[in-house]
């Protein structure tokens, strides 16, 4: 944007009056006197009469450079005022194009798709409800005339430029309902195309989504299902309800009070015509409406592109899981992400790894989920498991039945506990034994199965057994080359886990 002001013109000064030469007219009446006098001839007089004519002479004259020096100054000045008005809508048009850029309406995100950023939608969030006259950034200098103050009016407003309100206030559309329906699916649509469905959930007054369908968003990805870490957007009216919602689209008829906690009310006269009104004041905006069918056509060229991917469900099972099967590693598909299955492998990806979370948030059935999704494709000739569990014993008691399960360690039995940490120390020694038998120094070089460790809750086994941390500590460093891999799960790693035992995780 230019940040230097328009210099407007100043009015042309007035041309001055050439002086009349009455010094020079009296020389020829005064020597024209002086002939006839001396000579009695009356042609004398005649010369005389010079005078007055050269003072009506100049007067024509002066009359005449005034004429043009005018009709030269007012040709100029307009040369300099429509260079001004140029310069205004270019830099007008500039301001407008960057205004639309940074805050699209869904035409503009239709004809250009936004950039999503990491910015979450909030309450704050500006969402585009028209278009009309926006304060302009644009300056000008001079112009004390009429003209130019007229102009520096103009200058201070940009027109046809959106025009947003905080989605966070609630926005009303009042008026015919075919319109305040057009309206409403104007800005839903935009927001579809600004946010993706994992940011954005749009949300009706029924369980069954019957009221989103009535506007044509059932296409939408975001309104698919809710999506619990998103924001919320819900569309409602006096005779479908209101929902819950983090934000309110709320369409009513002309005479119908606007519902509390909505401060955006738009008054819809017919299409692309309305009037605005906020604390802030009114003022008459073009209200952007698209139809059923457009609506539509968006939300097919979503899911089309993918967006609905990013909707993660609610829950998924393990058998909605396919476990890939990995000749050389012990890769797991363990959950759904944004963009699909997420699968990791604790050969590959590992050696070693540690799952944190707090009471409640399901690290338990992770770690049985894990275990199982392993076991399902790996036979006891491939992998091997000991478990231990010191939040009660009962974590990994449905594994026992597994043929991989070689030992499941709980602190109901303290000192089998001890003994059973203590004798992976005697297992990290075999396998050392193993591969320098065999000559070879990597456990895939030889027939034996991988060792898979997994420890729920790996605070309270240290608190309990505190030297047992060392045990640990070695295998991490040694496990990857014998074979040997940890799952640690605790509340939190910091503090718990030593950063000699972390670095290898």
């Amino acid at each position: 944007m230019d940040s230097l002001p328009i210099v407007l013109p100043t009015a042309p000064a007035a041309s001055r009056r050439a002086p009349l030469p009455f010094l020079a007219a009296l020389v020829p009446i005064a020597a024209g006197v002086v002939l006839w006098t001396v000579t009695g001839s009356l042609l004398a007089l005649c010369f005389a009469a010079l005078g007055p004519l050269m003072i009506g002479a100049s007067l024509v004259d002066s009359a005449r450079t005034r004429r043009r020096e005018r009709r030269q100054g007012e040709k100029q000045n307009e040369a300099e005022w429509a260079e001004a008005e140029a310069e205004l809508l270019r830099r007008h048009n500039d301001e407008r194009e960057t205004l639309w850029q940074r805050r699209p309406d869904a035409a503009n995100c239709i004809a250009q798709p936004p950039l999503r950023g990491v910015q979450p939608l909030d309450a704050i969030t500006p969402v585009v409800v028209g278009a009309g006259g926006a304060t302009s950034e644009v300056r000008c200098s001079g112009g004390d005339d009429a003209r130019g103050r007229e102009f520096r009016e103009r200058c201070g407003v940009v027109e046809d430029a959106p025009i947003a309100v905080p989605i966070g206030g609630g926005i009303c559309l009042r008026g015919p309902r075919p319109l305040t329906q057009a309206a409403a699916r104007a800005l839903i649509v935009q927001l579809c195309l600004r946010f993706s469905a994992a940011q954005l959930s749009l949300v009706g007054a029924d369980p069954g989504g019957a009221a989103l369908s009535a506007y044509g968003f059932e296409s939408l990805p975001h309104a698919r299902r809710g999506h619990r870490g998103g924001f919320r957007v819900g569309v409602g009216s006096t005779a479908e309800g209101r929902p819950q919602a983090d934000a309110m689209i709320w369409l009513a008829s002309v005479e119908e009070d606007v519902p509390e906690g909505i401060t955006t009310v738009i008054d819809i006269i017919e299409p692309r015509r309305g009037t605005l009104r906020t604390p802030n004041g009114s003022s008459a905006i073009a209200v952007e409406c698209l139809s059923f069918a457009q609506a539509g056509a968006v939300g097919a060229e979503l899911a089309h592109r993918g967006d609905e991917v990013d909707v993660l469900p609610d829950a998924v099972s393990l058998s909605e899981l396919a476990q890939p099967q990995d000749a050389d590693g012990l890769a797991a598909t363990i959950g759904h992400g944004e963009r699909g299955s997420i699968t990791v492998d604790i050969v590959g990806d590992g050696p070693h790894a540690i799952v944190t979370g707090m009471t409640g948030t399901g690290k338990s059935e992770l770690l049985v989920s894990w275990v199982t999704a392993i076991a399902s494709v790996n036979g006891p000739d491939r992998v091997t498991f000991v478990l231990a569990d010191f939040k009660g014993g009962t974590a990994f008691e449905p594994l026992r039945a597994l043929r991989q399960v070689v030992a499941v360690i709980t602190d109901l039995d303290e000192e089998g506990a001890r003994r059973g940490v203590s004798s992976l120390t005697a297992e990290l020694r075999r396998r050392e034994a193993v591969l320098a038998a065999a000559g070879v120094r990597d456990v895939r070089d030889v027939s034996m199965p991988r060792l898979v460790i997994v420890v729920d809750e790996f605070a309270a086994l240290l608190s309990e057994h505190p030297d047992l941390g060392a045990v640990f500590t070695d295998i991490a460093a040694r496990g990857r080359a014998l074979g040997m891999h940890l799952i640690i799960g605790t509340q939190r790693a910091s503090g718990v886990i030593r950063d000699a035992l972390a670095a290898n995780c």
